[in-house]
């Protein structure tokens, strides 16, 4: 997949609005001018990315572990909830499971 000069530079200044990289930012938006992209969709580009950035990164980094982990074939599910012994229920893991075990 190829992406084009002025999406390339749009993506360029999203990322360096949400991480603060004040002289990528310049850069790219300085290029995407010349290029002919509205001050709107710059301005709209930075508040998406300004908006993305305020979610912690601690929640990224467990839905990109999430999305990007190896299938694990899953033997036959169990009516009583029971998990993959794979993984460990914990109060910060994410998934749910952890507020339902039975005592």
């Amino acid at each position: 997949m190829e992406l084009d000069q002025k999406t390339t530079l749009l993506i360029k200044i999203s990322a360096a609005a949400a991480t603060n990289a004040l002289a990528s930012l310049r850069s790219a938006i300085t290029d995407a001018k010349a290029l002919g992209v509205s001050n709107e969709i710059l301005r709209q580009t930075v508040e998406l990315a300004l908006e993305i950035q305020q979610q912690p990164l601690s929640h990224t980094r467990h839905l990109t572990d999430q999305l990007l982990r190896e299938p694990v074939k899953k033997k036959a599910a169990s009516h009583d909830g029971a998990s993959s012994p794979l993984h460990v229920h914990g109060p910060s893991c994410g998934c749910g499971h952890h507020h339902h075990h039975k005592n």
